[in-house]
């Protein structure tokens, strides 16, 4: 949670008294007493991060209640910590449940809110395969995360450094094409794996893309940069950074499963996304600089043009 400078304040008050005699025979000029009272230092206690604790509910047991359930921040809550859309919450066998409800999604983040190694980087994506969740940053600042269903165990999402390439509000599967796919934002061209839009089952279960909640596709659809393409259609400069990383244990129990006897069983240490992205950091940035140079150079000719 945001950390709080203690604040402290000094207050000096300057307090006029009047004393004026009631007498009605001596008439005096009032006195004037002026006192400072000085109001020593206050402290504010910095707010401590709240904690969120888990159990495990089995949801035979509880089905019931979450077919009445209403949208909402409990829904929501369960939907990204279980990796599931509504469709398949009360499919699941067992369904995690957090001790604390709220609006904030953050409090259920994986991902560390800063990464000081990414503060000379304008945006960058993570996407952990054991998670089966993203994380973004700002300038080293996380500002959004959600869940995701990446490849199955035949068809795993392919691991390591990408860029986002070229979008599309809809778009159909050249495997299948009764797969609509919207809100769609390659990152492996020649693959043709991408983000976007599908259904969310509760494990990875994609023919190798990362399939995402629709308001997260949406979101990404105008947040990433598109590639900048030459006139002779060649990559004149790169869209946003994402890095692919981290195993699944396709023939073992869920790792949002584990949260009730360990409160951080997801948590993506920043050694461990330090450690992703150290290899990578030095090309990120040169791609960085020349899109930026690019941009600049383009902008400049617009404001050129007759």
């Amino acid at each position: 949670m945001n950390q709080f400078m203690n604040q402290r304040r000094k207050v000096v008050f300057v307090f006029t008294i009047f004393l004026v005699s009631c007498s009605s025979q001596v008439k005096k000029e009032p006195i004037i007493i002026e006192a400072k009272v000085e109001v020593k230092e206050i402290e504010k206690p910095e707010p401590k991060p709240i904690e969120v604790h888990y159990y495990l509910v089995a949801c035979a047991d509880t089905l019931n209640w979450l077919q009445g359930l209403k949208e909402g921040d409990t829904l929501n809550a369960l939907l990204y910590i279980n990796r599931v859309d509504e469709m398949y919450l009360t499919q699941q066998d067992t369904l995690v449940f957090p001790d604390t409800i709220s609006s904030n999604l953050a409090l259920y983040s994986p991902f560390p809110e800063n990464l000081e190694k990414l503060n000379s980087v304008n945006k960058m994506i993570f996407i952990s395969y054991y998670a089966q969740a993203f994380g973004v940053y700002e300038k080293g600042k996380l500002i959004r995360w959600g869940p995701v269903s990446l490849g199955k165990e035949s068809t795993q999402t392919p691991k390591g450094l990408f860029y986002t390439n070229w979008k599309s509000k809809k778009t159909y599967s050249t495997i299948d094409s009764s797969w609509v796919m919207e809100w769609y934002f390659n990152f492996a061209n020649y693959d043709g794996v991408s983000l976007h839009q599908y259904t969310l089952p509760g494990y990875p279960a994609s023919h190798a893309c990362a399939r995402m909640f629709r308001e997260d596709a949406y979101w990404f659809y105008y947040w990433a940069d598109q590639w900048l393409l030459a006139s002779n259609q060649s990559v004149a400069a790169y869209g946003t950074p994402l890095i692919v990383y981290g195993d699944y244990p396709f023939q073992g129990r869920k790792p949002w499963l584990k949260q009730d006897q360990n409160r951080l069983a997801l948590y993506q240490r920043e050694e461990l996304l330090n450690q992703s992205i150290s290899e990578h950091l030095a090309l990120i940035i040169e791609r960085q600089t020349v899109r930026e140079e690019i941009e600049k150079a383009r902008e400049a000719e617009k404001q050129n043009l007759p």
